[in-house]
């Protein structure tokens, strides 16, 4: 015969299944509650993916700005001469309001030193305006020291305005070359650079000489 099961086996037959019973309302806890989460986390999380997108290609946008210089040191000298030139420039008003805004717009930092050329690009010649940051150099200027020196290079054709940024690196120890973030979408590929802006550059104290 079967043994009648004792009040104690009972007992801790409820115990088990009770235990059991709130592991398994926990675990559905738990899911609904990771559901839920997913829920009302997800515009953040697509937020921060589209964040982490955008630095990303604002990163490339920016490292696609640099131009490498084959011919470093014609490009230095070229470059270091027409920087001394700028920076030593007689003061003109702009012509007109339209002027200024131009000014305003694409050479800052000048303090009314500009320098206006033409130079031909293969169609005929077009306008080329150059600038100095003469405010962003002036501190470095007091002490003596090379830092801080920038050029903004503006090329104005029927089609559409070009920027350049010729600015010196301290770290490398020579000048580099670079689209303004407005230039970026052009129809010139970087190894077209290089050549115009070093003869513009080298043009620069003569083509200057009686502003």
């Amino acid at each position: 015969m079967t043994e009648p099961v004792s009040k104690v086996d009972r007992s801790e037959m409820w115990k088990a299944l009770k235990w059991i019973v709130i592991l398994i309302v926990l675990l559905i806890v738990a899911f609904c509650g990771y559901k839920i989460w997913n829920v009302v986390t997800a515009p953040a999380r697509v937020v921060g993916t589209a964040t982490e997108s955008m630095k990303s290609s604002a990163s490339a946008v920016f490292n696609r700005l640099d131009i490498p210089i084959e011919s470093q040191r014609r490009f230095d000298k070229s470059a270091n001469a027409a920087f001394e030139h700028l920076n030593e420039l007689p003061e003109t008003d702009p012509d007109g309001v339209k002027d200024r805004g131009f000014r305003m717009a694409n050479l800052r930092g000048a303090q009314s030193r500009v320098c206006e050329l033409s130079y031909d690009f293969g169609n005929g010649p077009v306008p080329v305006f150059l600038a100095a940051d003469n405010s962003a150099y002036e501190g470095a200027k007091a002490v003596g020291s090379k830092a801080d020196r920038l050029i903004r290079l503006v090329i104005v054709s029927p089609e559409q305005t070009l920027g350049l940024n010729v600015e010196y690196s301290e770290g490398d120890k020579n000048w580099t070359l670079g689209w303004r973030p407005s230039s970026v979408k052009k129809a010139y590929p970087d190894t077209w650079a290089e050549k115009p802006t070093t003869d513009i550059l080298r043009r620069t104290p003569k083509a200057c000489s009686a502003q």
